[in-house]
């Protein structure tokens, strides 16, 4: 994670141990302090603080038009509680 950006941005970090374990994080030192400077948006709570030593960007959403792009933003907006 050293070379995770810090710059607020949400990214998905990728567990060391379990690589298909992922989780939406963020750079935040502001609100939990030094010590624990990654915000958890989504998956299992309670990792340990190196459980995480990867990451990878979001991928670019499709542009209206484009082949699946109308099935996703459907599925986004159907009010299906996806966590």
């Amino acid at each position: 994670m050293d070379r995770a950006p810090r710059d607020g941005r949400w990214i998905i970090a990728i567990n060391r141990r379990e690589p298909d374990r992922r989780a939406v994080i963020r750079w935040d030192p502001g609100s939990f302090g030094e010590g624990e400077p990654w915000r958890v948006a989504s998956c299992d709570h309670g990792y340990a603080s190196d459980a995480f030593t990867d990451w990878m960007p979001f991928p670019p959403w499709p542009n209206p038009g484009e082949d699946g792009a109308s099935q996703r933003e459907a599925s986004a907006t159907s009010g299906v509680d996806s966590r």
